[in-house]
């Protein structure tokens, strides 16, 4: 590392309710496209904190941001090829209004009904003042496709609507106030003041009624490419290398691993030509049940 360079890359600690965790399955790498392989969502409680105690007993920062992914044998119990997607929790709600606050009319945000959003944990995170500050809001057009355009959040406030009489004249407005007893949600965006060389031209930051999708930007989406096989380079070597016992008396050929234990058991048998006797074909046939288990190296040192 050159001296006097320093990264700004720090890990991000998260939960398993920040993260969305989806997989697909294919036999193999040419399997063609089914229901069968298409995406599922699984539980995000399958990632783990990875935890360091110090001395004292206490969990130390020094693996901070690194986590364990454990694949139950359930769903990554198959052999073929699993592509694991790993990416920020998403929240897909709908613009209420678009308001302004009646103390600050130059501050401008999106509201949101809480209400509106069914799971617990989210509405929750939502009603939580300023927890989404640094989050990412995405719109979706008509076709309800993401569009390629975003705003980032700066704060969040539970709000209620209050009437507010329009100066010099009889109409009427409808402006915000911070209320923490109310299901709405005042959220104000960047950008979102008109630059200063064209002060009428307010940026976008969305309709009323608009489908968007609000994620954390704690990490980047993480893609693993698994594979479940039957062997691995220790069993193969196993095979090749191990230890061996050949009983003639009862055909059997029976490997065994690095602690002496039977790894593979086979039964070798011969068919003959039944006018000369000759050996016409020789079989192998592997054991997976009625495992002779009095096959051992121990008959060596007898």
């Amino acid at each position: 590392m050159s001296e006097g360079v320093y990264g700004q890359v720090i890990p991000a600690n998260v939960s398993s309710e920040d993260v969305d965790i989806w997989y697909k399955y294919s036999e193999t790498r040419s399997a063609s496209s089914s229901a069968e392989y298409d995406f599922k969502k699984l539980d995000s409680n399958i990632l783990i904190q990875s935890v360091h105690e110090d001395t004292d007993g206490y969990p130390d920062n020094v693996l901070s941001g690194m986590y364990n992914l454990k694949l139950p044998t359930d769903t990554f119990g198959k052999k073929g090829f699993y592509t694991i997607y790993i990416k920020p929790k998403e929240i897909k709600t709908v613009i209420t209004d678009i308001g302004v606050l009646a103390v600050y009319p130059d501050i401008k945000g999106i509201i949101i009904d809480t209400n509106t959003v069914t799971d617990s944990t989210t509405r929750q995170l939502l009603k939580t003042n300023n927890e989404l500050v640094g989050y990412r809001i995405e719109y979706l057009d008509s076709a309800n496709n993401k569009t390629n355009y975003f705003r980032i959040v700066t704060s969040c406030n539970k709000c209620e609507p209050v009437i507010q009489n329009m100066g010099g004249t009889n109409q009427k407005a409808v402006r915000y106030r911070y209320n923490d007893n109310s299901n709405l949600v005042f959220i104000t965006l960047t950008p979102s003041i008109a630059p200063s060389f064209k002060s009428d031209l307010l940026p976008f930051i969305g309709n009323v009624s608009q489908s968007i999708i609000i994620t954390n930007t704690k990490f980047t989406p993480i893609c693993l490419d698994v594979e479940m096989v039957n062997h691995d380079a220790d069993t193969i070597s196993t095979m090749l290398e191990g230890s061996q016992l050949r009983d003639w008396d009862k055909g059997l050929v029976t490997t065994f691993n690095d602690d002496n234990e039977i790894y593979h058991q086979s039964e070798n048998t011969s068919i003959k030509n039944k006018y000369t006797g000759e050996p016409v074909y020789e079989a192998k046939v592997k054991k997976t049940e009625s495992v002779d288990y009095t096959q051992s190296l121990n008959v060596l040192n007898e």
